[in-house]
């Protein structure tokens, strides 16, 4: 935790020392939708938050050099939102219709006890 807190101190230092000085509107436009999309992505585990994380801030620092380019900004915006929609489509695909979740399906269960098998004969 105290890791943690220090890593959050030094980037709000970094927010309000950067290149405007204090606190402005727009200074923290957009963190909480992206760290709500990393955690998502990431699933909850440290690697994949990692590795969520150094794909968004690619977005973010890839993004004013793809404009240069000629490829329009929201495009980022774009591919950003179909990472978040097919991540949590298949849950809320599930709660709609009412399907069982993935852990008890009948077909998951068979996979499961053939795998289980070979692993003890071998």
């Amino acid at each position: 935790m105290a890791a943690s807190a220090a890593f959050v101190g030094v980037a709000g230092a970094n927010q309000a020392l950067g290149t405007q000085v204090g606190y402005t509107e727009t200074v923290h436009a957009g963190i909480g939708f992206d760290g709500i999309t990393v955690a998502l992505l990431g699933g909850g585990n440290a690697v994949g938050i990692l590795f969520a994380g150094l794909l968004f801030g690619a977005f973010k620092a890839g993004g004013p050099q793809m404009q240069v380019i000629g490829v329009s900004p929201e495009v980022l915006g774009i591919v950003q939102g179909a990472i978040v929609l097919f991540i949590a489509a298949p849950p809320l695909v599930r709660a709609i219709f009412r399907l069982p979740s993935l852990a008890s399906t009948p077909a998951l269960d068979r996979l499961r006890t053939k795998l289980q098998r070979k692993e003890t004969t071998s």
